[in-house]
């Protein structure tokens, strides 16, 4: 027998790789496709499996806890006192004699009355610190040691509410005055301003007035002039009230 044209001898000696059959390239695609196929199916089953072990108690209804109450209820029966065999028999009360109280109601009616009135009994001295003996008979002294409190002072009426204004409209002004021209000034030829604070009262005149900043030349001249101007009355809320202003007087010489 020849072995010339065998595969298997024309190797190495106790090789036997030419001697295995392998598959067709069909046979091994569809071998990978199952592996493929089986390897998902494994992955979501196990998916679910865990999904079902986390949802399931989160949407399960849990057990209701009983609370026993361990706390003892408080008896509610009263105990009754155990009887002693020698107790004290109790004497019955005795009424009290109301026959020398002039204002007690008599045991019976009079046959005659005795126009003169009785003589009201003395009065024990309280102590220290009470209240003065009643001023008529049959009043009933009141015991009040307790310090009583003072009397509310009375409040003073509240003056008249203040408000700042930087700017008031010329048609508040209903009177003014206007500043007279220093002459050394007028003979220098020389213009300038003064600013002035001032408090209007309620009534509309110039309650205070302070000089804020300007020419000392006429600062005299604004204070006299600023004086005399009368302002229309503000009114707030149906309220009366003073107001806190700027007053800015311009001297300025005319050609």
């Amino acid at each position: 027998m020849s072995f010339e044209g065998d595969p298997c001898l024309q190797n190495e000696f106790g090789t036997l790789q030419g001697c295995f059959v392998e598959g067709s390239a069909e046979q091994r695609a569809r071998e990978r496709r199952i592996r493929r196929r089986a390897l998902v199916i494994s992955i979501a089953a196990q998916t679910a499996i865990v999904a079902a072990m986390i949802l399931v108690p989160l949407f399960g209804k849990p057990e209701r806890l009983t609370y026993a109450s361990v706390l003892p209820l408080p008896p509610y029966a009263r105990p009754r006192a155990p009887q002693q065999p020698n107790a004290p028999v109790r004497q019955p009360t005795q009424r009290p004699n109301f026959s020398n109280n002039p204002y007690a109601a008599p045991p019976r009616i009079p046959t005659h009355l005795d126009p003169t009135p009785p003589n009201p009994p003395a009065e024990p001295a309280g102590p220290a610190g009470l209240l003065p003996a009643p001023p008529c008979v049959g009043c009933i002294p009141i015991e009040d040691a307790r310090v009583q409190p003072q009397p509310p002072a009375p409040q003073k009426p509240e003056g008249p509410r203040r408000i700042l204004v930087t700017h008031l409209e010329p048609a508040m002004l209903i009177y003014r005055v206007e500043p007279v021209y220093p002459p050394l000034a007028k003979q220098i030829r020389r213009g300038g301003r003064v600013e002035l604070r001032a408090v209007i009262a309620t009534d509309g005149t110039i309650q205070s007035l302070q000089v804020v900043s300007g020419d000392p030349i006429f600062l005299q001249s604004a204070e006299a002039a600023v004086r005399q101007w009368r302002y229309r009355p503000t009114v707030l809320n149906g309220r009366p009230v003073e107001i806190d202003t700027f007053i800015t007087v311009t001297y300025n010489l005319m050609q």
